[in-house]
């Protein structure tokens, strides 16, 4: 007989159910193991508390001829379907990842939001007659149609420790901010490079400017993933620069300024008047903390829409060698230190009570 495959919706509950009856098979030959960490699965528990939609699940039909009942083999999804079960069996507290519902138990969630979850709605394709060979087959034509993930994304899937989580949720915490002034465009954000821009933000707080290229990045999620101490301080001195940007230059946020490789370095400079960063690769020429940084937001502002003005600027601007070096790096690969260490220092000079 020919494999066919058949679209349904079934509630959390039915997978419940399923799973007390026995007839719901967790872990069959082309399943992985378990391995979502406490936050992955606070975080999906959350998604279904929140009614956020989730990835469909694949099912096989087995037909048990001696018990005479339909056995469902997980084929997908058997993460998810693990954080559900364990969830309602109070077999794990909700972290700080579930958002609101963080240091609760299934059992301390009120009685409506119990029935929310448990009448929340997951779309399944059930496989009806399928080898092992035509789910192989199905999976390999189903991820021939995909996009491939780009580094920010492999990051996401990859790594599930307190600082993929944190950049994750600090992300979501300024959306405002990526929305208000454009800093990165929807596109842009849909593949997550507002994650990756994020992480260079806890990574000039950690260890100063890098270089911005991926490997650069993904090595702050290997370095921090499983032991990721600085968490509190770091948090909290990423809100402090992005709240004080927010609060008193999104005057200067209207221009070129606002692109997220130049928005980043202006960040590393409120960030440094603020909080004194690390060098980083920076060695020579990286200023000192100036107590007089930010003393004086009208020039402030002066000082960073003049710089927006340069890098809008199509041939190199008739300034001082200075500002005109700042100009040719701002037209070249901003990613790289070579960029970064003539640009962050002007940041930082923008920054201080004198008109540029």
């Amino acid at each position: 007989m020919v494999a066919s495959s058949v679209p349904q919706q079934y509630t959390v509950a039915d997978f419940i159910q399923w799973h007390q009856a026995k007839t719901l098979e967790l872990n069959p030959n082309f399943q992985r193991k378990a391995v979502w960490t406490s936050a992955a699965n606070s975080y999906f528990i959350n998604t279904i508390l929140l009614g956020f939609p989730s990835p469909k699940i694949f099912l096989r039909n087995i037909l048990d001829t001696k018990k005479m009942q339909s056995i469902r083999e997980v084929v997908d999804g058997q993460q998810r379907l693990r954080a559900i079960l364990d969830f309602v069996n109070d077999k794990f507290i909700l972290t700080k990842h579930a958002g609101i519902y963080k240091g609760l138990r299934y059992s301390q969630l009120e009685t409506e939001l119990q029935e929310k979850f448990l009448s929340y709605v997951l779309s399944v394709d059930q496989l009806i007659n399928a080898s092992d060979s035509d789910i192989l087959d199905m999976f390999a034509r189903l991820n021939s149609y995909n996009v491939k993930l780009n580094a920010a994304e492999l990051r996401h899937a990859e790594y599930q420790g307190d600082f993929k989580w944190n950049v994750r949720q600090l992300t979501l915490n300024w959306n405002k901010l990526w929305e208000q002034f454009k800093i990165l465009s929807v596109t842009q954000r849909l593949r997550m490079q507002d994650d990756s821009l994020m992480a260079e933000m806890f990574g000039i707080l950690l260890q100063g400017i890098t270089g911005g290229q991926q490997p650069n990045i993904t090595a702050l999620y290997i370095k921090y993933d499983t032991n990721f101490t600085e968490a509190e301080s770091t948090i909290s001195k990423v809100n402090g620069t992005l709240s004080f940007i927010y609060a008193n230059i999104e005057l200067a946020l209207s221009g070129s300024v606002a692109n997220s490789p130049h928005f980043l370095m202006l960040f590393a400079a409120v960030a440094h008047a603020l909080y004194n960063i690390p060098q980083g690769e920076i060695q020579q020429g990286f200023p000192e903390q100036d107590h007089a940084a930010l003393s004086d937001i009208t020039i402030v502002i002066e000082n960073i829409t003049k710089l927006s003005d340069i890098i809008s600027q199509d041939s190199i601007p008739r300034e001082t060698d200075e500002l005109n070096e700042f100009w040719t790096a701002s037209k070249s690969s901003t990613q790289t230190m070579r960029s970064r260490r003539v640009r962050f220092p002007i940041y930082y000079k923008a920054l201080l009570p004198k008109l540029m």
